[in-house]
Formats: C-alpha cells, sequence, structure tokens
C-alpha cells in the first residue's frame, strides 16, 4: 500500500492530530447546570436512575468518540489517496502508427473488411488499454505521414478518426514515419510505439527503425494472410507518328500466385469494352505486350485484369485496374515559310495526316506559329523566333538565327552521322554532294545528327517550350531533292517533333509530386479527384504542382483555360506484392506479431470508496445520535 496524494509520515500526523483533537473535545464534560426541585423525592428518582445508566451512558461516549475517529480516519485516508503497491505511477505515451497506403486495402482478412479494418480493430483495443496517467498520439502513414492528433489523454478523441481513415493508393514511407516517431518520443522516456501493417514496405524497416531510440518500446501488430494478386504494372498508349488516326498499346502484367492462373484482360474506351484478351500467366510471370494500330474513340482508356480460375481469388483491387488518356486523333498543322520550293512541299502533301499551309516570307507574322504545330523556315530567318513552338530552319541567315553563323564552307562532305538520332533514321547523306553550307555555331543545348569535319549540317535543339532543327544548307543546293532521303528526312523531322508533343499522354504514379503542364501565364489550378474531391494546387512556371494519392482519372482546370483530364496508376511492383512478412527484424529488440495482448490498466481508486464509506458512517452516525444510541 501506498499513498500518491499524501507522504504516509504526513499522513499519520495529521491523523495523530485529528485523533488528539477528538479525545480532547469528548474528555471535556459539560457544566451541569445547577437547578432547584420543590420536592426531594423527585430527585431520589433521578440520583436512582443515573446510578443505573452509568456504564450505558460511558458506553455510548465511547461509541460516539469511535465512530469520530473512524469518521475522521476515513476522509484522511481518502485525501491521501492509497494505491497498490504495483501501480505504475508514470504514464504511458503511446504512439499509434496506422498503415494506410495501398496494400492495406487488400481483402485477405477475417474479421474485418479489409487490413486496414483489422488494424483499426487492434488499434481501438490499445486505447482501451489505457490508464488516466497514459497519453496517445495517432499517426497514419502511407506516401506521406499525417499526425492527426498530438499527445492527448482523452483516448474517445481518437475512436472516431480511427472510424474515418481510408487507405490512399500509394506506398508506405517507413523511413519518414520511423524519424518523426523518433522526433515526437525524444523527450519520452516511456514511449510506447504500436505499428498496425501488413509489413509491405517499398523501404527496408531495419535500416528505417535504427533512429528510434534502444529504450523505446516497440510493437508490431500485423495485419494480412495472403499474396495472391495479379496486377497491372505498367499501361499506356501512344499515337502512331506516321498514322495518327490509330495507336499502340503497351501493358505489362505481374502475377503473385505461385501456381499457373487463367485471368482475362480487357480493355474499354470510354466505358465501352473494346477488346478483351484470355490467357494464362504462370507462377510469378510477368508478360509485357503491345497491342499495334488500335483504333479508339473517346477519350479515356482503362485496362482491367480478371482472374477467371475457379479456385483462385485476387485480394488487392487496386492494382487490377489501369487508365491512359488518348491522344487527340487531329491531323498535324504544319506552316511552310517560303518564296517556293516543290521538294519540301511533297512529302508533306504525300502524308493524309499533315494538314499543310504556305506562307510567303513577306507575310510571316509571329501570332501566325500559335495555330501551328510545326513552322518550317525555308531560306527565311525571321526576326524574332517566337518562344513557344516547333520550329524547322533550312539555311538559317542573320543575326536573328539560332546558331551564329561563322562563315561558309564549300563543297562539304559529311564525315559523321548521328545514327541513334530520330533524324537519321533511314537517312543516308554520303553522296548529297552539298554544294555550300554554313558554318552553324554549336552550343551546350544542341545535338548534331550529321556534321562535315567540325561543322554541325543537320542540329536539334531542345528549350523549354521550344524545339528547333536546323539545317545548315539550301536543299537545292544538294541532290538530296532527288533521293528519297529528303522525304524521309522532312518525316523524321515531322515525328521528331511530335516525339514531345500530343503524340503521347503521359501517365502519372500515385505517391509522387505530379507537375502537369499547363498555360504559363496561369496562377493556380483546381484538380478534382476521383472520388469528387476539389483541390486549389499553385501553379510554378507553367506546371501545376500535386500530389496524386488515388488511381483513376483526374480533372484539372486551369483558369478559365478548357479543361482536361490526367490519368494516374499505382505502378509499382513493390506494392502489388502484398504477401505479409513473416516478421519485421530488429537486432536490438524484440517485437511482438500478434494482435495486441497488452492488458488493460486498472487504476484503484480507493479514494472513492472511502469517501461513499464516509458518507455512510456519517449517516449511521446520525441514526443512532437520533435513537439516543450516541451522544
Amino acid at each position: 500500500m501506498k499513498f500518491q496524494g499524501l507522504d504516509p509520515q504526513i499522513f499519520l500526523s495529521i491523523l495523530a492530530a485529528v485523533a488528539l483533537v477528538a479525545a480532547l473535545l469528548y474528555l471535556l464534560k459539560m457544566r451541569r447546570r445547577r437547578v432547584t426541585v420543590p420536592f426531594s423525592p423527585i430527585w431520589n428518582r433521578v440520583v436512582q436512575s443515573e446510578e443505573v445508566n452509568r456504564w450505558w451512558d460511558r458506553l455510548k461516549r465511547l461509541l460516539s468518540f469511535l465512530f469520530a475517529l473512524l469518521i475522521m480516519a476515513t476522509v484522511l485516508t481518502g485525501i491521501a489517496d492509497p494505491r497498490p503497491e504495483d501501480e505504475r505511477q508514470v504514464g504511458r505515451d503511446i504512439v499509434l502508427l496506422v498503415d494506410t497506403s495501398a496494400s492495406m486495402s487488400s481483402l485477405d482478412v477475417s474479421g474485418g473488411v479489409d487490413r486496414l479494418d483489422i488494424a483499426r480493430q487492434e488499434a481501438i483495443k490499445v486505447l482501451e488499454t489505457m490508464g488516466p496517467l497514459d497519453s496517445v498520439m495517432l499517426v497514419t502513414m502511407d506516401g506521406q505521414l499525417r499526425p492527426l492528433t498530438p499527445f492527448v489523454k482523452e483516448s474517445a478523441i481518437l475512436q472516431q478518426q480511427l472510424k474515418d481513415l481510408k487507405t490512399t493508393a500509394t506506398p508506405a514511407d517507413i523511413r519518414q514515419a520511423m524519424q518523426f516517431v523518433r522526433d515526437a518520443v525524444s523527450d519520452r522516456p516511456n514511449a510506447e510505439i504500436y505499428v498496425f501493417s501488413d509489413g509491405v514496405f517499398t523501404q527496408s524497416f531495419a535500416e528505417a527503425a535504427e533512429v528510434l531510440p534502444k529504450t523505446v518500446q516497440f510493437k508490431h501488430v500485423t495485419t494480412g494472410e495472403s499474396g495472391n494478386n495479379v496486377a497491372i504494372t505498367a499501361f499506356n498508349v501512344r499515337r502512331y507518328f506516321a498514322n495518327t488516326l490509330n495507336y499502340e498499346i503497351f501493358i505489362e502484367l505481374k502475377s503473385y500466385f505461385k501456381r499457373d492462373i487463367e485471368i482475362e484482360l480487357k480493355l474499354s474506351s470510354d466505358g465501352e469494352v473494346v477488346e478483351k484478351k484470355s490467357m494464362t500467366l504462370g507462377p510469378e510471370e510477368t508478360r509485357r505486350m503491345f497491342f499495334p494500330n488500335e483504333g479508339f474513340s473517346g477519350k479515356k482508356l482503362e485496362a482491367r485484369v480478371v482472374v477467371k480460375t475457379a479456385d483462385a481469388r485476387d485480394v488487392f483491387p487496386t492494382d487490377d485496374r489501369a487508365y491512359a488518356i488518348l491522344p487527340s486523333t487531329r491531323k498535324m498543322a504544319i506552316a511552310l515559310v517560303t518564296e517556293g520550293n516543290l521538294f519540301l512541299e511533297a512529302p508533306l502533301v504525300s502524308n493524309e495526316n499533315i494538314s499543310y499551309s504556305t506562307v510567303t516570307p513577306e507575310a510571316w507574322e509571329p501570332s501566325l506559329a500559335e495555330n501551328m504545330d510545326i513552322v518550317i523556315f525555308d531560306r527565311f530567318t525571321p526576326p524574332e523566333l517566337p518562344e513557344q513552338g516547333r520550329f524547322m530552319l533550312i539555311d538559317p541567315k542573320g543575326e536573328s538565327s539560332p546558331w551564329a553563323i561563322k562563315g561558309e564552307v564549300e563543297g562539304p562532305e559529311v564525315t559523321k552521322t548521328n545514327k541513334r538520332h530520330p533524324l537519321m533514321r533511314w537517312v543516308t547523306l554520303q553522296d548529297a554532294n552539298i554544294q555550300i553550307a554554313s558554318k552553324l555555331t554549336k552550343t551546350r543545348k544542341d545535338e548534331v545528327a550529321a556534321q562535315a569535319g567540325p561543322h554541325p549540317l543537320i542540329v536539334s535543339r531542345r528549350e523549354e517550350g521550344r524545339t528547333l532543327v536546323g539545317v545548315a544548307f539550301d536543299i537545292r543546293n544538294s541532290e538530296l531533292p532527288l533521293k528519297i532521303t529528303l522525304p524521309v528526312l522532312m518525316l523524321n523531322a515531322v515525328d521528331y517533333f511530335m516525339d514531345e508533343g500530343d503524340s503521347i499522354v503521359p501517365t502519372y504514379k500515385t505517391g509522387e509530386a505530379w507537375t502537369i503542364p499547363v498555360s504559363k501565364k496561369a496562377t493556380k489550378a483546381t484538380i478534382t479527384s476521383p472520388d469528387g474531391t476539389a483541390h486549389d494546387v499553385p501553379v510554378y512556371r507553367g506546371r501545376a504542382i500535386f500530389y496524386g494519392e488515388l488511381t483513376g482519372f483526374h480533372s484539372v482546370k486551369v483558369d478559365d483555360d478548357e479543361e482536361f483530364l490526367v490519368a494516374a496508376n499505382l505502378s509499382d511492383t513493390v506494392e502489388s506484392a502484398i504477401q505479409p512478412p513473416e516478421a519485421l527484424e530488429l537486432a536490438d529488440r524484440a517485437l511482438t506479431f500478434e494482435a495486441s495482448e497488452t492488458e488493460k490498466v486498472k487504476r484503484q481508486d480507493w479514494w472513492v470508496y472511502l469517501v461513499f464509506g464516509a458518507l455512510a458512517l456519517l449517516l449511521l452516525e446520525w441514526v443512532t445520535y437520533n435513537r439516543r444510541w450516541t451522544v
């Protein structure tokens, strides 16, 4: 027995003092009043009665004295707050770290909806073990860390927040979580950390947990049972450069089953299934597939994989679907600024996917480039080249040329070509017989496709918002128009320009910060997630910055511009490997791997019972006094 409210010596001293005062009060006798009686026989009867009741009166006074002492002792003991010897005097500082990453939405659990539901139930069990001296903090962990509460003593606050938790389509950042926990418990010697997770981390748990103090009690409450899953780990679609009306689809499937599995792959365009394909995946097989020459209508393309084996179940639905945006199928608009050159017009006329127009140098205005995909300048260099767009300059001249001109070279012979450059695909320039070429000055931004000695003949440059291709000679002063080389070179140039344009719409990966290209004049953007939540995001140098957490189609609205869509997928082979590890290992401490078995802290509030006991004694004393049993 120990006293929390008073020191034992102080308690005994106060109790002795109170008992002494009570004893003095009961030892003092009341002064008798002198009363004159008219008849002596009456007095004799009173004296005789007093002699009979003397011992009973002394007993009543003793009982009253004991009642008083008992009541005072009960009240003082309640004030001293007695406690059992084995009761803790210092509370615990509990951190509940709940994993809300994508793998926690797996359905391979019993007694709950998904892994997160089991984690939620186990976290509530820990809250029920809290004593009055304990405090608790709730933190969620996925691609981002979210402290939902500071350390609080009211556990009821956390129960509703636990019920409201939802998973995201992001992997868990265990390293960031451990660093946060270390800082949170740095000045709390009685810290206990509970991690409610399936243990599926993209980072090393042992390395992440090394930052924790060795005095911290660490408990892992695991959830999850199976790793059976078929995932779409990569998915995208591109428009053909030469045929902008058809598409090519790339998809990668990964099986995490330990046996052969029958699946069906479905492709949908704007919600309508356009193709199905059945196949068998081997144990833990990865399969990459291309679907060429696909014709789709609409904007949204979705892939879905379904397990068809009767006795098999895919327990992780998040990665069963993948999304992509179909590039637009409009014809490319090309402007040819020339005084007349049928050799250049011929390759453009022959391509049905190109809509071109000719403009004379006198009629050229920079505003014309705003409505064009590509502008080709033939023997004309505009005084001011627009900062946005795609431009091909054939035989540029003057000070306004993007490449400084350092004279001319006669009869240049092609000495080197970069076969890996897209402009040189199927192009041979050895017999070009170029009569004269300008000496272009190359910069660090330039990539040379062909050169004559040290002098670039064909060069390309990618700048922020602008792509350039330069040809250092007049094609009429060569034999290129007499060969297949010229139309191939022109089509390669078109493909090179459109390769970084809208021939492919990138898909984004959840769990990362997206930089979505928007208008450079934009100041803010609104992104609406698939669940309908609208997010106002900043725009920096023509890029909307947004952290993606959900798979599916996101709507992007920038100021008063037209709304457009972007697609997001999980695309994480590690997060899709949902098999929980048998154990999380730490070299310097043991971890708990089953559900929490922490016993509920039972605080013995005996002072409450003592107060009620004192009230009961006072009531009893009142009854005995009125019955004249005590004085």
